[in-house]
């Protein structure tokens, strides 16, 4: 086999620096595959050899259009960075007019989206670096500045009222948001060279990517490997050792009965390891700010519930709403958004632990039993009221286990309201919890 093309290497370090795993046996399949077919098939070469994970093709295909075959990209025609000042006029208030949006979407013309999806990057003013850090909240801008949401809303109406060219228009719609994106990575790319570059793949990466920013295909593309995440912790069996007839000699036992008989071991004691499944309790938080993460996993409890003696799952704001029984009849994962959604544990909106933990210690602590683990899942900010520490200390105390999952980076906690070092001390194991990686890096741990 000949040497790596310069450009491969580009592509597969650029991929390993944003998190997508390239072995070497692919970059090998690739060199093949590149040698073996014309240029024009090579993007469909790499997309079959370079990666073997589905939601791995999102960012190859996105590096492969920001760099082409050769190195970076040139500056995108833009038609409409220029804007006449007639046009600067009527978009002083920062968004375009809706009947300008409606009419493009309704011509179908791609010119069209194009010079929409443009003028609404023009709308966000200049670009800095720390668009790089905030590229989901840049392409939210592009798309308020659109009238994004007045638009879908008219276009559903009409769509209700029996008009074909209104779902024509709703799939050019999302076509536009596609657009929009595309365009606001080329800027990035041209502006910011390989720094872009790298921030682009980072939001393209599944696995790296926070749980607020998940859109709603990415949790579907997300669901089969938590089945699989489910299925490799319900087989990760606690063992226990019991006194038996035979096995491994039980030294401590034998000791024990040998003082008996002045220090003589007539009689050998055995054990014998038996698989334990516990019984598990689940308190999740689904406030605004980590209601996405709870969601999640109350969808990987759902996927492992078979592993557990017991489940019971309980859901929180600032009031406690056991959800058990909403889980098992529920004919799948997806379904788990519901459950939340519909649960009465809400009084004012905003979270309360200290409130909660009381309410869980009066109500379920007589349960609580040494094999019982705890799984709390939740930022531990509790909007500066009563942390209760006594009681959550009480429940710690009751359990063999407390894991804490903390959806947020370690960085900001204990910072304004979190109450989590208060909590911290009581709790066997606490962990980070802010992307399926460290998801997966936590169930390997073993916890």
């Amino acid at each position: 086999m000949d040497t790596i093309p310069e450009v491969l290497q580009e592509i597969a370090t650029l991929l390993r620096a944003g998190g997508i795993e390239v072995t070497l046996a692919e970059m090998v399949d690739a060199v093949r595959g590149w040698q073996a077919t014309p240029v024009a098939y090579w993007p469909e070469v790499l997309q079959v050899t370079l990666v073997k994970r589905y939601e791995d093709l999102k960012p190859l295909t996105a590096l492969l259009s920001l760099t082409g075959n050769r190195g970076w990209p040139e500056q995108p025609a833009c038609k409409n960075r220029g804007m006449a000042s007639g046009q600067a006029t009527r978009h002083a208030g920062g968004q375009l007019p809706v009947q300008d949006v409606m009419a493009a979407l309704f011509n179908g013309s791609e010119k069209d989206l194009n010079d929409l999806a443009e003028q609404a990057i023009d709308l966000l003013g200049e670009l800095n670096a720390e668009a790089l850090d905030h590229l989901e909240g840049k392409v939210r801008e592009a798309r308020l500045a659109l009238n994004w949401h007045m638009v879908r809303h008219r276009l559903r109406v009409m769509e209700s009222e029996g008009r074909q060219e209104a779902r024509e228009a709703q799939q050019r719609l999302q076509l536009l948001a596609a657009i929009i994106r595309r365009n606001l990575e080329l800027r990035l790319v041209q502006e910011f060279g390989p720094e872009a570059m790298l921030a682009i793949l980072r939001t393209y990466n599944l696995a790296e990517k926070g749980w607020s920013e998940l859109a709603e295909g990415d949790l579907a593309v997300m669901r089969p490997y938590l089945k699989k995440l489910g299925r490799y912790l319900g087989n990760k069996y606690s063992w226990r050792y019991r006194p038996a007839h035979r096995g491994k000699i039980d030294l401590r036992r034998t000791v024990k009965e040998a003082c008996r008989h002045g220090g003589v071991p007539w009689q050998l004691r055995y054990r014998d390891r038996r698989r334990e499944r516990p019984v598990l309790f689940v308190l999740g938080d689904i406030s605004g700010s980590v209601a996405p993460f709870s969601v999640f996993m109350l969808e990987l409890i759902y996927a492992m519930q078979h592993a557990f003696r017991q489940v019971r799952t309980f859901v929180f704001v600032d009031d406690l709403a056991e959800v058990t029984n909403a889980i098992r009849e529920s004919s799948d994962a997806g379904a788990m958004e519901q459950v939340a959604r519909f649960a009465r544990c809400s009084v004012s909106g905003y979270s309360d632990f200290g409130r909660v933990f009381k309410l869980f210690l009066e109500r379920y602590g007589e349960v609580l039993t040494p094999e019982t683990t705890i799984l709390i899942l939740g930022d531990a900010r509790n909007n500066w009221r009563q942390p209760e520490v006594e009681s959550f200390a009480a429940i710690c105390r009751k359990a063999g286990k407390v894991v804490w999952l903390n959806p947020q980076p370690e960085a900001s906690w204990n910072t304004m309201d979190s109450s989590m070092a208060l909590y911290a001390p009581f709790c066997h194991a606490v962990r980070e919890c802010s992307n399926l990686k460290q998801l997966i890096a936590i169930a390997r741990e073993g916890l």
